[in-house]
């Protein structure tokens, strides 16, 4: 039984555009007068959206003192031309200003969030990971969306010891998307009983997210442990309003742990959702796995008129036959074998509801058709020489 791996997490824009440089680690480089009025009238201009005229006092400015750049003046164009999306270009401008004055948070801040608007989540990364860093390390959210970049990039190997230290209670009271950004990590690097810790954790703190017990699901299923597995997605089913597959999850873990009644219920609300060959079928072999073939027939007369397929009709077959009821069971065969002539299975089965009606000949042909797959050929062959054998007795 396969499963499909969630646990995803949800990213947001995580940092808005700043306009003003914060929280730098050492002495700013000094700032003129001269830089100190175009700044001051390019944030006048931005503050009534007049972006393009921002940038265009701001470069002016480069032009005419490209001498001396100031971090300040390169800090705010980077945010104007980021505003405007012109996010490359952004970048290049966020990029000098770093180079002019490396330890200013805001700058490192920024560039990350246009690296990751980019798709260059590596990048993004390792800037918001400077910008926390930076920061005294106490900014716990810029740590966080770095872990994220690099999940975002498939760097989990990367993103692992930050998400780690989050939740180790040393950067204060976890936060639930910490957790469930490791709780991915682990997953993705398949460290399952890590994986298993962090899933029972989320669960005590909010046993009533149903996130939490769809993903033990997920992971008890990964074990094979299809008893625990049906108990998580059982609690799970209680919680929210399970999708059509669930329900049908919630049948086949049931039947697989030997409790068919059970799962024939799931999959009856399952079909009562919608109509699905596919459905019908492992609800008639719950029947029949149940011991309710009065059900089962019911199951695949029903279907059958919707939607007959070979396999069903062969289905059919076999709980006729298991009933006595040779007639209709050949019937049954017949039709499988008309809708797909290369069902061996079927021609054998013919030939045995021929026989319990004592029709020889009928048998015989049936027989001599199953002899031509590999599969059936040499049960064929021995029931060949059997019904042979019942002629020459009958010629006697």
């Amino acid at each position: 039984m396969k499963i499909k791996r969630a646990a995803a997490i949800s990213v947001f824009l995580f940092v808005t555009l700043i306009f003003f440089p914060v929280w730098a680690e050492s002495k700013p480089p000094e700032l003129t007068r001269v830089v100190q009025k175009v700044v001051y009238n390019a944030q006048q201009l931005i503050e009534k959206k007049e972006y393009f005229k921002a940038e265009k006092c701001l470069k002016q400015f480069i032009e005419k003192y490209p001498q001396k750049p100031h971090y300040l003046v390169e800090f705010t164009l980077a945010n104007t031309l980021a505003v405007t999306d012109k996010k490359e270009e952004a970048l290049q401008h966020y990029k000098t200003s770093a180079v002019l004055y490396p330890d200013c948070t805001a700058t490192w801040q920024n560039a990350g969030k246009l690296y990751f608007d980019l798709k260059q989540y590596n990048k993004s990364g390792d800037c918001l990971l400077k910008a926390y860093e930076l920061n005294e390390k106490n900014n716990h959210s810029l740590l966080y969306y770095a872990a994220v970049s690099y999940m975002m990039g498939k760097k989990e190997k990367k993103a692992l010891p930050h998400l780690e230290y989050l939740v180790s209670g040393k950067a204060g009271t976890p936060k639930t998307e910490w957790l469930e950004a490791l709780l991915k990590v682990y997953i993705d690097l398949n460290f399952k009983k890590k994986a298993f810790a962090v899933v029972n954790r989320l669960i005590n703190e909010n046993e009533d997210d149903p996130r939490w017990w769809k993903i033990l699901t997920q992971l008890h299923l990964q074990q094979n442990d299809y008893k625990l597995a049906a108990t998580a997605l059982t609690v799970y089913s209680y919680l929210t309003s399970p999708k059509r597959e669930d329900i049908i999850l919630l049948g086949d873990l049931n039947n697989a742990i030997g409790i068919p009644v059970k799962a024939a219920q799931y999959y009856e609300k399952a079909i009562d959702l919608k109509n699905n060959a596919s459905c019908y079928k492992k609800l008639a072999s719950t029947y029949i796995s149940g011991h309710m073939p009065a059900k089962a027939i019911e199951t695949l007369t029903s279907v059958l008129k919707k939607k007959p397929t070979s396999e069903l009709w062969f289905m059919m077959g076999q709980v006729l036959y298991q009933e006595y009821d040779f007639d209709k069971a050949f019937n049954a065969f017949n039709q499988s074998v008309l809708l797909n002539p290369k069902n061996g299975r079927a021609y054998l089965m013919k030939g045995y509801c021929a026989l319990q009606m004592n029709k020889k000949e009928i048998a015989g042909t049936a027989f001599q058709k199953a002899v031509k797959f590999s599969k059936q050929k040499k049960m064929a062959k021995e029931l060949l020489k059997h019904v042979n054998s019942l002629k020459e007795v009958k010629k006697e």
